[in-house]
């Protein structure tokens, strides 16, 4: 398997709050990054630590990655850390912290590949293989930004209750 360790920073202008809301609402993640393709809660109603997902992700490569996270900590509005198996097997984190009227959110990723594909050809494309991460990563720092920016709720609007 080839091994990939990550730390990739965003810096948001916005409070550390609404950064922290947005990122723990996966299920609008493609609202706002067009790199996430799909996303499935594996345990509706379950947020926090337990909760998993399914995410289908697409860089600029001619690949996709699904994979399966499982939240393994939460410290609001600071952490989130998470198990990661399916294409992508390893741990990631995210770290938000204030900084210069907006929010620096730091991720590490410390992942192996399975597929035999990416694991026969990872000794030759490696920094190809990383550069497609980077690319996906700096996709989401422009679309949190934006979305941010326009004043895009975090989580959805209650449904409103019928007239009667």
């Amino acid at each position: 398997m080839a091994a990939y360790h990550f730390v990739t920073r965003w810096q948001i202008r916005a409070p550390i709050e609404r950064v922290y809301e947005a990122l723990t609402t996966p299920e609008r993640y493609a609202e706002w990054w067009p790199s996430i393709v799909a996303y499935r809660s594996l345990t509706p109603g379950l947020t926090g630590v337990g909760a998993r997902a399914e995410r289908v992700v697409r860089g600029r490569l001619p690949y996709t990655l699904r994979y399966t996270t499982t939240t393994t900590k939460m410290d609001p509005p600071r952490e989130v850390a998470y198990n990661s198996e399916g294409d992508l097997i390893g741990r990631g984190r995210f770290t938000l912290e204030p900084r210069d009227g907006g929010t620096e959110v730091t991720f590490d990723w410390d992942v192996r590949t399975i597929g035999l594909a990416m694991n026969v050809l990872a000794p030759l494309l490696c920094l190809l293989f990383s550069w497609n991460h980077h690319w996906v990563m700096a996709q989401g720092d422009r679309g949190l930004g934006r979305w941010l920016e326009e004043g895009r709720p975090s989580r959805p609007s209650p449904e409103p209750s019928p007239a009667r």
